[in-house]
């Protein structure tokens, strides 16, 4: 009897929810898109970044200065900064046992480690790893423990002078912004002028240094005279009979990233000229305070004249004095007018620091954003533009309390996205026309900020308590932000992530796969165990297919990607697993090497790449159109691309039984024609040549009873490509049977 067809032109991805698609698969773990065919390739692998070998019969992933080996425990967080375009200053930062390190290509020894912070905090298994935001003048760092801090490894020296600038120069890797403002200026008590005939001086005044620069007032002077000094200089008659001056200075300090720190408390200077002496104006000697790491120069600020009877009296407004270009003079001698100082300091005063515990941060339209910090979790504190140390005190914006603390900052083209613990908010505008803040969904919950990820065509994805969201559309020119579900169809393993350890979920797009990754804990496990992927190219080819796959024995604990796309992740165990030769230690890329890393043979002295992982799919449960109808599943064609001459076993299954049958094994050769040449088997030149891959049909017999629901199952290591597969059956009406009775 001639059976009906039912064809699968393209095996769709995973699929957990009932009924499915047909389309569909109820498994599909350790594949990757054909980007030819759209089927899915078994070409999945990882290997070692980059090794280093230390001495016969030994290994570690990493050398120190002195190539004494680094074991790494478990690598937490990992970020990649591209300070050029092409990698040309490629930085690879990353954290393990306390310790942050920077890989340092540039430096010409891949290999080798710098130690950049020791002693940092250790996230729980509950709480998210250090975040890394790239601006123009370094990479800054917060994990909400520790006070942030900037790295700018650039321009270093070879690896052995760039341990030493690591080591004696604290400005590669130095705390962000200032705490405090600077110590007040001590100016020099000024010892005047007694005579009006002759330059004697004053004795000097109690209470410490003190200084006698006097200027002459008369403009025929040598050199430049009434041009320079401070005070009065008729003290002899009338109203200024015995009057004083009376000056304040305040300093600030001007760091690395061009930010200027607070202005310190006013350090005061005041003389008084003895009674009928005029003709002399002064300078001041000030004892100027150097500032911490970072600071490269320092900002003066003066008042005029505010003693009693002054034409600004009792006035501390302070104005531009001068700059000290560098942090290392302590002395500066003020003989500037007060009619040639500089403009006004800020209205708006220059606040510390204000968030020396943050935990998150993101670089939008120019100014750094940071939250408060666990203890401050719903303000949000912006720098000014171009200037990601200074803060000025009124720039904040308090979230509602509604959404609870901050779980996460994304800068996303006019936006600033900011999750929160019940819902997202949508940060708008500038600094100069003033940030807004708007609700984009309330009750949806990241607690997962490192899944956060831009994915072309799709939008901002991350991974929320119930499921893996897409955020689509903007905030200009008449277009709305919209909150898509991606993951409605794989309920059953978003539901299986352990829900106190979704912070230590890991995502990341690869441009150059053209995959969204998301590694998250399962099954109460502490770190990632199970992958998901969505293809994009899946998407493209045909939006009804399910684009998700799984992935299985990736050890992956941290993951960031590489200027070229390749996605790099941290092992999740290191140490903590550690046998031997063991290379479970360091970092990893995700290639198309069919392959679960590598093995230190010490013998040898080389590496022995791992077999390679087990790619499994599984269709998904089809009824073929009615599950109240019997059928019988006479065969089962696969299509799949020829890569050599793997073997295939198919088994399957029927109504959610999971006793497999297996049928015969065949070969992935056309079954109706001569067997093609296999490369690396054959002398090319000897009658055999080379053929392109074709599509192959592999009809695999099925022997089993009725059944009312059908899936059929491969796994294997070989090299192969499945693009479908057809059904083929028959049906002679029978109708399931009624329910067990009570």
């Amino acid at each position: 009897m001639k059976g009906e067809v039912y064809q699968v032109a393209l095996a769709g991805g995973l699929e957990t929810r009932l009924p499915q698609s047909p389309e569909s698969a109820g498994r599909a773990e350790n594949l990757r898109v054909d980007r030819r065919t759209g089927g899915w390739s078994t070409r999945v692998g990882y290997e070692p970044y980059m090794v280093a070998q230390v001495a016969a019969g030994s290994w570690a992933p990493y050398t120190s200065a002195n190539t004494a080996p680094i074991d790494l425990g478990p690598i937490y967080s990992l970020h990649i900064s591209q300070a050029l375009a092409g990698g040309a200053r490629q930085e690879t930062f990353f954290e393990a046992d306390g310790n942050l390190y920077l890989q340092y290509e540039a430096a010409g020894n891949p290999t080798g480690l710098l130690e950049l912070a020791s002693g940092r905090a250790v996230p729980a298994p509950t709480q998210a790893s250090s975040w890394y935001t790239d601006t123009p003048y370094g990479v800054v760092i917060t994990n909400g423990v520790n006070r942030p801090i900037l790295v700018n490894p650039w321009p270093l020296d070879d690896f052995a002078n760039a341990v030493t600038a690591v080591t004696t120069d604290d400005r590669i890797a130095r705390p962000l912004g200032y705490l405090a403002p600077p110590t007040a200026i001590r100016p020099h008590r000024t010892r005047t002028v007694d005579s009006t005939a002759s330059p004697p001086i004053t004795p000097d005044p109690p209470g410490g240094d003190a200084t006698t620069i006097w200027m002459p007032s008369q403009a025929r002077a040598i050199s430049d005279g009434g041009r320079w000094g401070l005070g009065r200089q008729d003290n002899s008659t009338g109203t200024a009979y015995g009057a004083s001056s009376k000056f304040g200075y305040a300093v600030s300090f001007i760091s690395s990233t061009g930010s200027e720190s607070p202005a310190s408390s006013l350090g005061v200077a005041t003389w008084q000229i003895p009674p009928g002496v005029e003709g002399y104006r002064y300078a001041v000697a000030l004892d100027v305070p150097l500032g911490p790491v970072g600071t490269v120069a320092r900002k003066l600020y003066r008042t005029a004249n505010f003693a009693d009877d002054a034409p600004a009296e009792d006035d501390t407004t302070l104005y531009f004095l001068d700059f000290i270009r560098n942090n290392v003079e302590t002395v500066f001698i003020d003989a500037v007018r007060t009619p040639e100082l500089g403009a006004q300091a800020p209205d708006i005063p220059i606040g510390p620091l204000p968030a020396p515990l943050a935990q998150f941060s993101a670089l939008f339209q120019g100014c750094l954003f940071l939250d408060g910090g666990r203890g401050d979790g719903r303000t949000l504190y912006f720098s000014n533009p171009g200037l990601i140390e200074q803060f000025r005190t009124d720039s904040f914006i308090e979230l509602s309390s509604q959404g609870g603390n901050v779980t996460g900052l994304f800068a996303n083209y006019n936006s600033l996205l900011v999750f929160r613990e019940r819902s997202i908010d949508v940060v708008t505008g500038d600094f100069a026309t003033g940030f807004s803040v708007a609700t984009l969904a309330f009750g949806v919950t990241c607690q997962a900020p490192h899944s956060i990820a831009s994915v072309p065509g799709l939008g901002v994805v991350f991974l929320a308590l119930d499921g893996v969201y897409a955020i689509t559309g903007g905030q200009t020119g008449g277009a709305i932000n919209d909150l898509i579900p991606l993951t409605s169809a794989q309920d059953e393993v978003v539901e299986r992530i352990t829900r106190d350890c979704h912070p230590k979920a890991v995502g990341a797009y690869s441009a150059e796969l053209r995959e969204y990754h998301l590694y998250v804990p399962v099954d109460g496990n502490d770190r990632p165990n199970l992958g998901l992927v969505l293809h994009v190219d899946r998407l493209n080819r045909d939006p009804s297919l399910s684009a998700w796959s799984t992935r299985d024995g990736f050890p992956v604990g941290a993951l960031a990607v590489r200027y070229d796309g390749a996605l790099v992740f941290g092992h999740n165990t290191g140490t903590e697993d550690d046998t031997g030769n063991s290379t479970n230690r360091g970092l990893f890329v995700i290639s198309g090497r069919r392959s679960a890393g590598v093995t230190y043979d010490a013998p040898s002295q080389a590496f022995v790449y791992n077999g390679p992982l087990t790619s499994v799919y599984r269709s998904a449960w089809f009824d073929f159109g009615d599950a109240q109808i019997q059928k019988q599943v006479n065969y089962v064609t696969l299509w799949v691309i020829t890569t050599g001459e793997p073997t295939i076993t198919m088994r399957h299954y029927k109504d959610f039984d999971l006793s497999p049958v297996e049928e015969r094994t065949y070969k992935a050769q056309p079954p109706d024609a001569v067997a093609l040449p296999v490369f690396g088997t054959v002398v090319l030149d000897s009658g055999a040549t080379y053929k392109t891959e074709r599509l192959v049909p592999l009809r695999f017999s099925v022997a089993h009873m009725s059944a009312a629901w059908f899936c059929f199952e491969f796994e294997t290591t070989e090299d192969l490509v499945l693009v479908g597969c057809e059904y083929e059956y028959t049906s002679k009406g029978t109708r399931v049977v009624a329910g067990v009775r009570a």
